[in-house]
């Protein structure tokens, strides 16, 4: 990320919606993930289960599993841009609190 300058303006108002888009998203992809390793189990029960066992259930488990593990990794990439974004506006209000003002004419 490019660091602020005092030739650039910084859109904090942007940045706070980016942020909390950004954490609303997260929110939601592990929300959604918990929802389906919740209904996941409550539909096929344990992994030895009666409800469904056999070849068919090894394939499911080994597509949900990486599914899961896509939905994670969405969600720490999420994790990681809005800190990005969280840093980059710290440090332009420490840029714009660090800049002398100027005095009205």
């Amino acid at each position: 990320m490019v660091a602020p300058t005092d030739h650039a303006n910084y859109d904090f108002g942007a940045a706070d919606r980016l942020s909390w888009a950004l954490l609303k998203a997260h929110e939601k992809i592990e929300t959604f993930t918990r929802l389906r390793a919740s209904r996941r189990s409550e539909l096929l029960g344990s992994r030895k289960s009666d409800n469904w066992s056999g070849c068919r259930r090894d394939t499911f488990e080994k597509h949900f599993t990486d599914q899961q593990r896509a939905l994670r990794q969405l969600a720490d990439e999420i994790s990681r841009l809005k800190g990005a974004v969280d840093r980059a506006t710290n440090e332009a209000l420490q840029q714009n609190s660090a800049r002398p003002r100027k005095s009205p004419r």
